[in-house]
């Protein structure tokens, strides 16, 4: 996409800085883990742990990820009308009933236009960095520790700024299998995450208002990731849904 749409939701009076976002693109990931594995390692996750593809949902096939998911990746087509018409039904529901969410989840919304990829990971890192040693005097904890106690608005327009996270996610965009597109490509899929938090599994999409409570990860994250991907998604519009990527133990050898 040339720009992130939800730039057009930032606070009326923010005229500068939406015209600044509107102009910030960076390079998109490819459905490719060794992308995702090259930007964590650079920005700070301990080499223990590597992205999985997920090649489906059937147990049998979740049992090839190693043991201890910490997030689930999809990459989905976010132009499916009946995912955007589900999205804004979703919104309304969530505002007329509202939600729990856990204290110190980590969210953040995406203004950078094309950085879903790298947001994905943020996401995933970042809800996770104590058990992926992520250290403070890392590329990761530092923005980590800017954006501390910062709303998820002001942490997505922090990202325009984050000039070492920026440097490593075009590096590794350029690593893929095929050739990375242009920063300002208008590109329809889109990756976002899910993540466990205090028993519960939630999805994080930069492009939505807020995060996701989807309930109790019951089976555990891979499993229960799963059953809210094949509902939300599969069941809905099978043709959207791309890839899925697991973060586990296991890693860069």
């Amino acid at each position: 996409m040339v720009a992130a749409p939800e730039v057009e939701e930032m606070a009326e009076g923010d005229a500068a800085l939406k015209e600044k976002m509107r102009k910030v693109h960076w390079v998109a990931f490819e459905s490719n883990p060794d992308m995702f594995n090259q930007f964590s390692y650079e920005v700070g996750m301990s080499k223990d742990f590597a992205f999985h593809d997920i090649l489906g949902l059937d147990d049998e096939l979740l049992m090839m990820i190693p043991p201890g998911c910490l997030a689930v990746t999809l990459l989905f087509d976010s132009g499916s009308e009946i995912i955007r018409k589900f999205k804004v039904e979703q919104r309304e529901q969530i505002e007329k009933d509202g939600q729990k969410v856990a204290p110190g989840l980590k969210y953040m919304r995406q203004y950078v236009g094309n950085a879903c990829g790298t947001i994905a990971t943020i996401h995933s890192l970042a809800n996770n960095a104590e058990a992926l040693g992520v250290a403070a005097d890392s590329k990761l904890g530092k923005f980590l520790a800017d954006a501390d106690a910062k709303s998820p608005e002001e942490i997505g327009a922090m990202l325009a700024d984050a000039t070492e996270l920026h440097k490593v996610s075009e590096s590794s965009a350029q690593g893929g299998q095929t050739a990375a597109p242009e920063a300002d490509a208008d590109i329809h899929n889109h990756f976002i995450t899910f993540v466990e938090k205090d028993g519960d599994v939630y999805e994080l999409d930069g492009n939505k208002a807020f995060p996701i409570n989807h309930g109790p990860a019951e089976g555990g994250l891979l499993k229960a990731a799963g059953k809210v991907i094949q509902a939300n998604w599969i069941q809905k519009d099978m043709e959207c849904v791309k890839c899925m990527i697991a973060l586990a133990p296991g890693g860069d050898d």
